[in-house]
């Protein structure tokens, strides 16, 4: 027998599963046994056996679609004419891919995902990403405040794999992953609040507009905002990270506890938020491209209701992360070299967003707001592909799908 045959005899099989399936369904939906579904029977039936209640506009929408003859009944040969291609069994599916068969549903509302699922799956992709690129983010750092030579014969970074090997000799194997349990404390909490402030916000706005995708605008707004209401809730913790990432020789900080307690007692409350509005400045548009470069990918080469591989996550998070850093990166600079000035009592030498801006152009020139570029792209760019890549793995394991639809009123 040719493949062809066993093909078109696996194809037949399926195909005959599927109806006998859905003749179950019929069967227990038309509960006075009369070979036909009305209204009431419809209704009630996804919401016995779904616990799905179904808007009575809606009901009166689907009959609408189903009804061919008219007769204000949905007969068998309609009901499975309709979902005879829907792919699921599943009452929920079923309901969805009935409504979705109109160009012009009712309601495209995402689904109610609980918050811990959220949180969860957007905590475990920032550890995860930024545990894997701690060497270059510690890189990274040091490159772009090296200039305030804040210690004394501190080593000079130059190069990325010069650097690395640097870092090697000057502190051993454990110097790729100083200051990487802070962020990891950080990170965890901060990329969690990012990705549930984003679903929650994108889902606000699609619920408002009844749209199924947000627009350009939107996404950068939705995403902007996700931004900033992370860094409020983290700001500290990452300030702390930055302290404890620049020492090399001297050890002004022991451990988080030590470092919250050093910045309260010679800087007051207020240094621990230093660097704030130009981390604020830089998050918010950072945030808002990544996610929208991300989403916009997905949009134009995911199929609708897919989701994306492991290969296109990271692909896309890639793009997304090189694209976002490279438009705001001197603005993460600034921010960096004002979380850490003033480290010992030492004078602050810049007096804000605007005054570093200036003073870094006059003494280093433009390129000088891009300092540590290089392994910033070699950290970022892979970071932010394993981030969005182990955010849907999470999806994925702990079932959630943001894209289904609410029939809830």
């Amino acid at each position: 027998m040719s493949a062809n045959s066993n093909n078109s005899n696996s194809t037949s099989d399926k195909q005959k599963v599927k109806k006998e399936k859905l003749q179950e369904l019929f069967e227990k939906f038309d509960e006075d046994k009369d070979g036909v579904l009305n209204k009431s029977e419809l209704k009630k039936g996804f919401k016995v056996h779904a616990n799905i209640d179904i808007q009575d506009e809606q009901i009166t929408k689907m009959m609408d679609i189903a009804d061919k003859n008219k007769n204000h009944m949905i007969e068998w040969e309609e009901f499975y004419n309709i979902l005879g291609d829907s792919e699921s069994h599943e009452v929920g599916d079923i309901a969805e891919y009935w409504l979705q068969y109109s160009s012009k549903p009712i309601v495209f509302v995402p689904v109610d995902v609980p918050s811990w699922k959220l949180l969860l799956s957007g905590g475990v992709a920032g550890a995860v990403s930024r545990t894997c690129t701690s060497p270059l983010e510690r890189l990274k750092i040091l490159n772009q405040v090296q200039h305030m030579k804040l210690e004394n014969n501190a080593p000079q970074y130059s190069g990325v794999v010069r650097s690395l090997i640097t870092m090697f000799k000057t502190e051993g194997f454990l110097g790729f992953f100083k200051g990487n349990g802070t962020n990891v404390i950080r990170i965890a909490p901060y990329s969690a609040i990012q990705f549930l402030s984003y679903e929650k916000y994108k889902k606000a706005i699609l619920q408002s507009t009844n749209k199924t995708h947000l627009s350009t605008y939107e996404n950068l707004a939705v995403g902007g905002s996700a931004g900033v209401t992370s860094l409020l809730f983290t700001y500290p913790l990452d300030l702390i990270r930055s302290r404890l990432t620049v020492q090399v020789f001297a050890s002004k900080y022991n451990g988080i506890n030590d470092a919250f307690r050093t910045i309260v007692a010679e800087e007051g409350v207020r240094g621990l938020y230093k660097g704030l509005f130009a981390s604020a400045l830089g998050v918010a548009p950072y945030v808002a491209i990544n996610f929208t470069t991300y989403e916009n990918l997905k949009k134009y080469f995911i199929q609708e209701k897919h989701s994306p591989t492991v290969f296109q996550s990271l692909a896309f998070g890639a793009i997304s992360g090189a694209t976002a850093q490279t438009l705001t990166y001197p603005i993460d600079l600034i921010r960096r070299r004002l979380q850490v000035q003033g480290i010992g009592g030492k004078e602050a030498y810049y007096n804000g967003t605007f005054d570093a801006f200036r003073k870094i152009i006059r003494d280093e020139g433009v390129r000088g707001l891009y300092n540590g570029m290089i392994p910033c792209y070699l950290k970022v760019i892979p970071a932010i592909s394993i981030s969005f890549c182990v955010y849907e793995v999470m999806k994925k394991i702990l079932r959630i799908d943001s894209n289904k639809i609410s029939y809830s009123t």
